[in-house]
This record gives structure tokens, C-alpha cells and sequence, in this order.
């Protein structure tokens, strides 16, 4: 069939249309230039080394830094926890820090750690490390604290008071014994020393750090006998101690013994004067005098007694002292002379009065030549001390009379010779070491350097 001439053409222009050349391909646009990629950073500014090291001590560092993007910091390893760090993240800026805080290292082992900051994908760190103690802290062999202890005792020959303190040398480091420090020594010590063999030289001993209460006042110090045994001496330091570890480490004023206090005063000297003479002759002694004080030598000495009921003080120096131990003693040269003298002079010279506990004090009395049994004795422990002569103050709340009186008493006690002599100046009828009460039957409550009413 043939077609229209019209649909031939249309055709043909359409061939002609899909015939013809192509146009030309779009250029495309260059690529935009790449914006430079900033690489996030963190700059520690101080410390300026990458590395710190702690002593022993407990200390702080702080750690500024600057950073670009938002950061986190902790230490490493998670179990270091001798280490901490704080705050433990923040936000980018110039000026940043943190805390790093260390405790005190009470080892002998070093430590090591990391602080770690994290931010983006990218950590930066810092080394931490502290030093171990070179031997524990407090801690000595035997043979290091026996000379120290003993001579605890020389300073209470001296002074008539145990020492403060003294220092001990740790391998270059000094280190402070207070009072507490070195009687939980002398318990952990005397303890081993008792044992009889030599593995206390060698044995290392580290301290709790126990501590001595701030006073060990008269009113705790009632232990009548003269003489203590070392087994009840380590007896008494294992009540104390035992007390101390259950009580924050604080050791009591006392200890009962046999209804009576022992002193925690009078424990130190005597373990003291137990060492002293171990570290002497190598061997404990059975027993040891339970002296809390030498009742002689006294630099805080206060013959008056209780200042809060008005009695005055004095010096063992005073010139009224000085007067009337002179007078009493002239011509004498014993002790036994002496001693005698100056009783007999209190008796025949001084009267006796009726009332209570301490008014007086010893110059009042020697001016006066008058005061009840406690003032008394105040007079002739002054003499007696100022002369040289041992002394002390006896206190009987229960004293027998032939007549069956029962009275509170106190009279002083001379010592010569070895022996303390009772001198009873309230009573003419009393003789150099012979009172006119009952002793077998009167009651001792204390025997004093100071009277404590």
C-alpha cells in the first residue's frame, strides 16, 4: 500500500532531524579546593616533663594543659589507688587543669601510674610515679631501740621526769619517739626481752603510734609497794597496751592493780629503770623500785601543793627553806644525821593543827611553825629535799590509833640509807621512823612526789 505524500516527507525530516551532529558536552565545574583537616591536640604546659616523681609524702600536682577538643582524664591502671585525679573531663580551651593527688606512701614498695587524657580519638599521657620508704616508717630491730630506751631513764635520773621525746635515726631520716611512741616500744621489747633468748636483737618491731594521754595527774597514782616484780610490770603493759589498740591507739592514765592505780607515769619509768639496767648487765632484774620519781630532784617541785585551795609554792632554793634546813642540820654530815635533824626539828619546833588537806604549803609552815599532818609534811619535804635528802608523801585514809581512832593522815617519808623512814612530826610522842599509829593495820593509799589535796 502506498503512502501519503504528507506522512513520506515528515519522515524524511525526521531522519534528516536524528541525522545531524551532535552538540557539544557540558565542562564541568572544577572541584572545590579541600579545607585543610585540623588534627585535634593536647599540649601539657606543666609539668614540662613528661615524667613526675612523688616522695613518700602526700602531695599535690597540678596539671594545666591546653586542648582542642573535649577531653577526659584518669589514671591508669583502674587499681592504682594511691593515685586520684581530678575533675575527670572537661570541655577544649587554653588553661585547663587538673588535680593530681598522691597519698603517703607508708611502704617500703614504689608505685607507678599513668594520667591518661583522652580526646577525640587520640590519648596523651603523663607518668607518675613514688618512692618507697626505705624502711617502714617507725620500725627498728631490738638492738636499735634498747640503748635509746635505756637512756630514757638517765634523762629521769636528771630531770626527775621522763623525756618528751627523743629522735631516732632511720637510715638518714630522723624520726620523733614521743611518750606514747616509745612505751608501746618498751611493751612490744620487754615483752621478747623476757622471753630469754637473743631474737629480740635482731626482731624488727613496727609501731602502732600509740599515744600517751596529755597528763598522768597524783589522783591516778595510788600503788602503795616499793618494789614491783618484772613479771607484773609486763603484766600491767599488756593491760595498757591491749587498751590502747581497742581505744584509738590512746593508752589509759592507769592500770587497776590490785585495787590500786599504777600510773601510766610510773609504768615508763619503771620499765625504763628495767631496761636501763638489762641494757647495763644483760639480765632483767626480778624486781625494780615502782618509784614513779626520785622524789628528790623535781625542776617543776611545788612544795605548796594545791594552788586552786590557796597554797603557795616554793623554791627548794627559797631563803626561808635554805634558813631553817641550815639550822636544823648544822654540824651534821650523814644522811642519817641529817634526815634526823631535820624531823626532830619539825616535831619540837612546829604544833599541830585540826583541819583539812593543804591550806598552808611549806613556807607558810616554816615561817608559821604551824599546820595540820598535810601541811607539815609540805615543811619538812622541802628541808628534806633542799638538803639532798630523798622524800616523799605517804597518804593513809584509814590510820589505826592505839585508841581505836580511825583518821585520815599524811606524813612524809625520809629515805636513807636504802630505807625509807616514817617522819611523823604531828605527834611529839613520834620517833625517827616509828609513828604512834598502828602501821601494820593502817591503809596506804599512795605514796607521792606530790600531794595531790
Amino acid at each position: 500500500m502506498k503512502l501519503p505524500m504528507t506522512v513520506f516527507m515528515m519522515a524524511a525530516v525526521l531522519a534528516v532531524v536524528n541525522c545531524g551532529k551532535p552538540a557539544d558536552e557540558p565542562v564541568p565545574a572544577p572541584d572545590p579546593e579541600p579545607e585543610p583537616v585540623v588534627e585535634a591536640s593536647l599540649v601539657i604546659s606543666s609539668p614540662s616533663e613528661s615524667s613526675v616523681s612523688f616522695t613518700v609524702d602526700r602531695g599535690t600536682l597540678d596539671v594545666i594543659f591546653n586542648c582542642s577538643d573535649t577531653w577526659t582524664a584518669k589514671i591508669e591502671p583502674e587499681d592504682a589507688k594511691w593515685v586520684s585525679v581530678y575533675p575527670h573531663s572537661g570541655v577544649a580551651g587554653e588553661g585547663k587543669k587538673v588535680t593530681v593527688t598522691v597519698k603517703e606512701n607508708e611502704s617500703t614498695d614504689s608505685h607507678a601510674a599513668k594520667l591518661v587524657f583522652s580526646y577525640a580519638d587520640k590519648k596523651t599521657e603523663l607518668s607518675l610515679s613514688q618512692e618507697g620508704l626505705k624502711r617502714m616508717r617507725f620500725t627498728y630491730t631490738g638492738a636499735e631501740l634498747l640503748p635509746k630506751l635505756a637512756a630514757t631513764y638517765e634523762t629521769f635520773l636528771k630531770d626527775d621526769l621522763m623525756p618528751d621525746s627523743f629522735e631516732m635515726n632511720n637510715m638518714g631520716t630522723a624520726e620523733t619517739f614521743t611518750q606514747g611512741y616509745y612505751y608501746e616500744a618498751m611493751c612490744l621489747l620487754l615483752e621478747d626481752i623476757a622471753k630469754g633468748d637473743d631474737a629480740w636483737k635482731t626482731k624488727t618491731y613496727t609501731l602502732t603510734r600509740c599515744i600517751a594521754p596529755g597528763s598522768s595527774a597524783s589522783q591516778y597514782e595510788t600503788f602503795a609497794p616499793d618494789s614491783v616484780t618484772v613479771e607484773r610490770v609486763l603484766w600491767i603493759n599488756d593491760k595498757q597496751y591491749t587498751y590502747a589498740k581497742g581505744h584509738n591507739k590512746l593508752f589509759a592514765n592507769y592500770c587497776t592493780v590490785d585495787n590500786t592505780y599504777f600510773s601510766l607515769t610510773r609504768s615508763m619509768v619503771v620499765c625504763a629503770r628495767i631496761l636501763h639496767a638489762f641494757n647495763q648487765t644483760g639480765k632483767l632484774p626480778e624486781k625494780v623500785l615502782s618509784w614513779q620519781s626520785d622524789f628528790l630532784s623535781d625542776i617543776t617541785y611545788d612544795s605548796g601543793a594545791v594552788s586552786s585551795i590557796g597554797a603557795s609554792g616554793c623554791s627548794l632554793n627559797d631563803p626561808d627553806v635554805v634558813a631553817a634546813r641550815d639550822a636544823a642540820i648544822a654540824g651534821k654530815t650523814t644522811t642519817r644525821e641529817k634526815a634526823e635533824a631535820i624531823f626532830y626539828f619539825a616535831r619540837d619546833n612546829w604544833e599541830w593543827l585540826n583541819y583539812e588537806n593543804s591550806r598552808k604549803g611549806a613556807l607558810t609552815v616554816i615561817k608559821g611553825k604551824e599546820g595540820n599532818c598535810c601541811d607539815l609534811t609540805h615543811g619538812i619535804i622541802a628541808m628534806a629535799r633542799s638538803a639532798g635528802i630523798h622524800a616523799r608523801y605517804v597518804h593513809g585514809p584509814r590510820t589505826i590509833y592505839p585508841s581505836g581512832a580511825i583518821w585520815g593522815h599524811v606524813w612524809p617519808e625520809l629515805y636513807v640509807d636504802g630505807v625509807w623512814y616514817i617522819c611523823d612530826a604531828s605527834n611529839n610522842a613520834s620517833v625517827f621512823g616509828t609513828p604512834t599509829w598502828d602501821l601494820v593495820k593502817t591503809e596506804i593509799r599512795g605514796k607521792y612526789k606530790d600531794l595531790p589535796f
